[in-house]
């Protein structure tokens, strides 16, 4: 029985978190920040990511505000990143991702804030959406990340 509720609570996640992810290789902003998650198959800490996605209140709140798109790293691709044709090798050579999961964030305008190469607690995840949407609604400048960082304890 403990079994079959085990299943049942990660499809039941996995459902939730495939409903934010969206299922397109065209990666557009539309005037929303973007999350880029680039996985394998065989991944566990990529599909504790996409749990953390679902189950963590306050991650899901700020994700759910974002363009999220999964890229999955062992089934090859054409996409379009910003309207400009890419594929799938093309992308992991730009942002050199050579480790799962990997997590590249942008702002509304396209620009590439941070990268989490490897799995990022949510708590982090947090810190770094909120400065993305205070970004994005005008509290922050690019040039205050570092000490964003700083006062929220990420850095020293």
């Amino acid at each position: 029985m403990k079994k079959l509720l085990i299943i049942l609570s990660f499809l039941i996640t996995s459902l939730f978190a495939n409903d934010m992810i969206k299922n397109s290789t065209d990666i557009v902003t539309n005037g929303k920040a973007v999350m880029l998650i680039f996985s394998t198959k065989t991944c566990p800490y990529c599909d504790l990511f996409k749990k953390d996605l679902v189950e963590n209140k306050q991650l899901h709140q700020l994700a759910k505000q974002m363009n999220i798109y999964e890229i999955k790293r062992d089934e090859y691709k054409e996409y379009t990143l910003w309207g400009k044709p890419t594929n799938l090798k093309t992308l992991e050579m730009t942002f050199a991702v050579k480790v799962t999961p990997n997590i590249i964030i942008f702002d509304k305008t396209g620009r590439k804030i941070f990268q989490s190469p490897g799995y990022a607690d949510p708590s982090m995840m947090i810190t770094y959406l909120k400065f993305v949407k205070g970004l994005d609604e005008g509290k922050y400048k690019i040039t205050d990340w570092k000490k964003y960082l700083q006062d929220a304890g990420i850095i020293k």
